[in-house]
């Protein structure tokens, strides 16, 4: 009985050591802190043109503290741009580029743009991934000859192994989504 006990208490003090020893599974895919959305737009008929850009800082992240930063986009009537976006994180020293490991993970995001009905900008031929899918980390916006206001939400999703063509907005998780206003003059 003794002998059958020791082994007992010797059985579960290694099931005990197994488990605790066990390491956690780190998710690759893991969302990091987005800081800043910056979009960089660049006037197709104006040659040399310095680009605008536009900005959504909030350092501490969703929640917490107000955005130190929150431009409204502002474009002219009847012009196309090419538009260029930018995602990083601005808590940490220097500041992490977070479009990069969006390119290198292009398979599994993807950038949306919503105008408001009144907005009057399209958005157009989104760059690609691997599988010739929308990833719209540089874009093509086209605005009317009619002034207007409005917004456009921009709002980059996380799809791990589910990216299809036509996917709905509403799949992935979503990783950042901002409504700018919205200004063409």
């Amino acid at each position: 009985m003794k002998k059958n006990l020791s082994a007992l208490m010797i059985a579960f003090l290694l099931i005990a050591g197994f488990v605790s020893c066990k390491k956690e599974k780190i998710d690759p895919n893991e969302g990091e802190l987005i800081t800043t959305l910056r979009l960089k737009f660049t006037n197709q008929l104006a040659g040399s043109a310095v680009p605008l850009v536009y900005e959504f800082k909030d350092l501490d992240g969703d929640g917490g503290a107000a955005p130190v930063k929150f431009d409204s986009i502002i474009l002219g009537k009847n012009i196309p741009y090419i538009c260029e976006i930018s995602v990083l994180n601005e808590s940490v020293s220097p500041a992490d580029d977070i479009t990069k490991e969006i390119v290198a993970e292009a398979d599994d995001h993807q950038f949306y743009f919503t105008p408001s009905p009144g907005a009057l900008v399209t958005v157009s031929q989104l760059n690609t991934d691997s599988k010739q899918l929308p990833l719209g980390t540089t874009s093509f916006w086209s605005t009317t000859l009619i002034p207007a206001r409005g917004t456009i939400t921009v709002t980059l999703k996380h799809k791990p192994g589910a990216k299809a063509a036509n996917d709905p907005i509403a799949k992935g998780e979503t990783d950042i989504e901002i409504p700018f206003k919205l200004i063409i003059q």
